[in-house]
């Protein structure tokens, strides 16, 4: 198969590594991949473990461009692409009108939010017109079911991580300037709303109350970063609290936790809870969006209600209060992400996904 994958965001979050690690198992089981992305982006520019990787550039100004429609559709008719993947929301409409124009080639969207789609006729159509949309979890797909998308458009495929990129050397508490006997949480996400980094820094709060020498870390940036710095002060809790930034040694960083808390409002499938269940980091979580397919509550993480920091502590405290449980939920998760949520699942999905679209063209 000839796979052309779609992704126009400038930067490296979560759902450009999980199109990594399918491109790279595309091409490691014979199939011809290509990527199209921004000049300037991390997409475009990375190997992604391949050499002589076919890039397409393209200025993916909006979701109705017309030049970044054209090359596409010459990029289709050029290289013989069998499907165009869209990574994101945006492409998701240019890889259908890439499609049109050039009169071949399957269209899968992949969704990895659980956002409700925006109402009106535009979005309908938008939402009928992919040969099939994968969504990352069953909420999602419940959510764009309710929207009005046929069932026969919808699949489920969650997100994975590849083992081998856990196995690193960690780092030490002395490399990030963090306290060595202090209980440490943290947490890795951009600063953006659904995260509700708020509830975080009040749940914490609550924490210090009984943990005085708690510290909380910080991993990510984003639009909030001075309102979650502000937030710190007002709490009074900046010193106990370290922001890392944007980090590309996620790996190295997790295992220095005593626990990972996911404190989103909105959440397509927690990919990052996977990621510190793989580093063997006892992880507490809410129940937002598609949590429940990473977290088995009370068997691989503790899971409390969303938006709600007195339960958000309470189970934090737990965690580093009780070791035993921390290091049995620890222990189950790593066995249960090692069964269900691996890259190498994840790209024979797709595989089956995309020679069941072929087969009916």
């Amino acid at each position: 198969m000839r796979i052309l994958h779609l992704d126009e965001q400038h930067g490296w979050r979560g759902g450009e590594q999980q199109a990594s690690y399918l491109i790279r198992g595309l091409a490691l089981r014979g199939h011809f991949v290509a990527v199209a992305g921004r000049a300037d982006s991390e997409f475009l520019r990375r190997d992604h473990g391949l050499q002589n990787l076919t890039r397409v550039a393209c200025p993916f100004r909006g979701e109705l461009d017309p030049i970044t429609v054209w090359r596409l559709a010459q990029a289709v008719k050029r290289l013989n692409i069998d499907i165009l993947h869209a990574h994101t929301s945006h492409t998701h409409t240019l890889a259908c009108l890439a499609r049109a124009m050039a009169g071949r080639a399957g269209v899968v969207v992949t969704r990895r939010v659980d956002f409700v789609p925006r109402p009106g006729f535009f979005n309908r159509k938008k939402y009928a017109l992919p040969d099939r949309i994968a969504c990352v979890s069953h909420c999602i797909a419940e959510i764009l079911r309710e929207f009005g998308v046929l069932e026969t458009k919808l699949s489920v495929i969650n997100s994975a991580q590849d083992p081998a990129r856990f196995d690193v050397t960690p780092c030490s508490r002395a490399e990030l300037n963090l306290p060595e006997d202090a209980p440490l949480f943290g947490n890795v996400g951009a600063f953006v709303a659904h995260k509700d980094h708020a509830t975080l820094i009040r749940a914490f709060s609550k924490v210090k109350e009984s943990l005085p020498e708690a510290h909380l870390v910080l991993v990510g940036d984003g639009e909030l970063r001075q309102d979650i710095e502000s937030r710190l002060a007002s709490a009074g809790i900046a010193d106990s609290v370290t922001l890392l930034g944007y980090r590309k040694d996620v790996p190295r960083i997790l295992p220095v936790f005593d626990a990972f808390v996911l404190s989103s409002k909105q959440e397509g499938f927690g990919g990052v809870c996977a990621e510190a269940m793989f580093s063997g980091v006892p992880v507490v979580s809410t129940d937002a969006g598609g949590m429940i397919e990473t977290v088995k509550p009370g068997i691989t993480a503790l899971m409390v209600p969303r938006e709600n920091p007195t339960a958000l502590a309470a189970a934090m405290l737990r965690i580093i209060q009780d070791p035993d449980l921390a290091a049995e939920l620890a222990d189950r998760a790593m066995g249960y992400v090692h069964e269900h949520l691996t890259a190498d699942r994840m790209v024979e999905s797709y595989i089956a996904l995309y020679e069941t679209l072929l087969r009916k063209s």
